[in-house]
């Protein structure tokens, strides 16, 4: 049997502060790049302005390490452990808590988290010297000794336009296309267009969320997507953009950059399809230990 690889907490904690340090400033390289084809195909002079400054932003950004956005977001990871590993000192989520914690204060992050989701239950206001940003971690197990960390800043603005609806399973793909392209549209300017659209489908109603969440934030080669499903992307990117109210919801060619699925087997009662949205400021990044 292959022997059982150790990885120390150290490695782990000082990858998550670097990669943090990496995205709270810039977008991916991929998004720079399809912000790039927004603006080359653009012919609105308002929507050219707005691709402008947006690319001007990332720029700034990235030499003065400063945040992209204000909204400096909730940290979202998801972590592909491999069966073949040990982490020392674990678990992991208290490993990867102290990293962000520490991060934040690092890079002098805005702290976005309220312990208390209905505020007026609240009867003290936070002390910010003693607040804590919160981590969502998400755990796979998978073959072989590597440890594979997808991080993401996600701000609140985009989460809040993201919806979950659970299909009766004879609806129709137009349907469901329908569905995607009108949460996408309705939503306006609110989620900072041009956006990247996840999509999950399949699974029941707490999985197809994690899906698109996953589709959204994690590389996914062509290879591995069905024919079916690359096709339905593209349709839905067209549609998307045909039909949205363009940069920042003021017009333009490009309402989104992106659309990517991701789907599961579930029960034949079901056809849960799940959206996530995210900005133009997509700071993910995928690292491997």
């Amino acid at each position: 049997m292959p022997s059982l690889r150790i990885i120390p907490e150290k490695q782990v904690y000082e990858t998550i502060i670097d990669a943090i340090g990496k995205i709270y400033c810039q977008s991916t390289p991929e998004t720079i790049t399809l912000i790039n084809n927004a603006l080359a195909i653009e012919e609105d002079d308002v929507a050219k302005d707005m691709l402008n400054a947006m690319l001007k932003n990332e720029e700034l950004a990235a030499k003065e390490k400063l945040p992209i956005c204000q909204d400096t977001g909730i940290v979202v990871v998801f972590a592909d452990i491999g069966n073949q590993i040990k982490i020392e000192n674990g678990p992991l989520y208290a490993i990867v808590s102290k990293a962000v914690n520490d991060a934040w204060r690092k890079y002098y992050l805005r702290d976005s988290i309220t312990f208390e989701p209905i505020r007026c239950f609240s009867n003290h206001i936070q002390n910010p010297e003693n607040s804590q940003q919160s981590v969502i971690l998400h755990l796979s197990e998978l073959p072989g000794n590597k440890l594979e960390l997808h991080i993401s800043l996600k701000g609140g603005g985009a989460e809040n336009c993201s919806l979950l609806k659970m299909f009766n399973p004879t609806t129709s793909l137009r349907e469901i296309e329908d569905f995607i392209v009108d949460t996408v549209v309705s939503s306006g300017g609110k989620p900072c267009p041009p956006v990247l659209v996840g999509v999950g489908i399949g699974g029941n109603f707490e999985r197809c969320a994690i899906l698109a969440k996953r589709a959204l934030m994690v590389p996914i080669s062509p290879s591995e997507k069905k024919p079916e499903y690359k096709k339905m992307e593209e349709r839905l990117l067209t549609q998307i953009n045909q039909k949205g109210k363009g940069i920042q919801g003021f017009g333009g060619k490009t309402t989104a950059l992106k659309v990517s699925i991701l789907s599961e087997p579930c029960h034949i009662a079901s056809l849960p399809v799940a959206i996530n949205i995210d900005c133009h400021a997509h700071r993910c990044i995928s690292i491997t230990i």
